[in-house]
């Protein structure tokens, strides 16, 4: 494998008033070429990660991410979607382009805005990520989704409440110093075991600290080949890049 990353930008996650999708994804795109000490130009191919499923009625946004910079017009850009897995997906592409000599380096940015759907639309849209004969009329949404499999997973191993108490606490805490993190709380591992007034089940053995937050924000990376990389003023390598699925 050759590529390797020279830079990246991150913005914050959580409700981000006053930011547009567009404008999240600029300024990630932005940022992460200043980091990477590479002028737009310089870029070879762009892929964008966006799930968006509705959430934006710009359903064509590959297209969003040249508004960073006029130098980044007429370079390919192409959109990639993969359900959860939409911003590795868009990784991958970029490295498959660097492995096969089609591009010396690439910018990579994934983005979603959610917050400013409606609650109702929320769950329709995340169910679109789904298998929609068998789920979608789940309870709960996507939440519901997971806490069937959840179920199914108590009824053959038995049941796992405290490890996920323990990996819903132990996510919090990291949160904590993390200045990009939508929740920055320490919760502990009681308050997560336990079933309360403010953190009822959801779906199934899930309860709300075993829930993700609906958020907003972008990232973006820089890949390039490692001839170019070595004359850079940073670079890390990648380790594996696979990709499997499934039904």
């Amino acid at each position: 494998m050759t590529a390797c990353i020279v830079g990246w930008a991150h913005s914050r996650f959580g409700k981000l008033e006053g930011e547009t999708l567009e404008n999240l994804i600029v300024k990630v795109a932005t940022d992460a070429l200043d980091h990477a000490g590479i002028g737009p130009d310089e870029v070879d191919e762009i892929v964008l990660g966006h799930f968006n499923a509705g959430f934006s009625a710009q359903d064509f946004t590959a297209g969003l991410v040249l508004q960073a910079d006029d130098r980044l017009r007429f370079k390919p850009a192409t959109r990639v979607e993969n359900a959860c897995a939409t911003g590795s997906a868009a990784v991958r592409q970029g490295i498959r382009a660097i492995d096969a000599n089609a591009a010396r380096i690439v910018l990579v940015v994934g983005a979603e805005q959610m917050t400013t759907t409606p609650g109702p639309e929320i769950g329709k849209n995340l169910l679109k990520a789904s298998y929609l004969p068998e789920d979608g009329e789940t309870p709960a949404g996507f939440a519901g989704v997971f806490g069937k499999i959840a179920q199914a997973y108590f009824q053959r191993y038995g049941d796992q409440s405290d490890a996920l108490a323990m990996i819903a606490a132990k996510n919090h805490k990291n949160g904590v110093d993390n200045p990009y993190a939508q929740m920055r709380k320490d919760f502990g591992y009681e308050f997560c075991r336990q079933e309360s007034e403010k953190n009822p089940f959801v779906a199934g053995p899930l309860k709300r600290t075993d829930c993700s937050l609906v958020s907003d924000g972008a990232a973006a990376l820089i890949l390039a080949d490692t001839a170019t990389a070595l004359k850079m003023r940073r670079a890390v390598a990648f380790r594996a890049n696979e990709h499997v699925q499934d039904f």
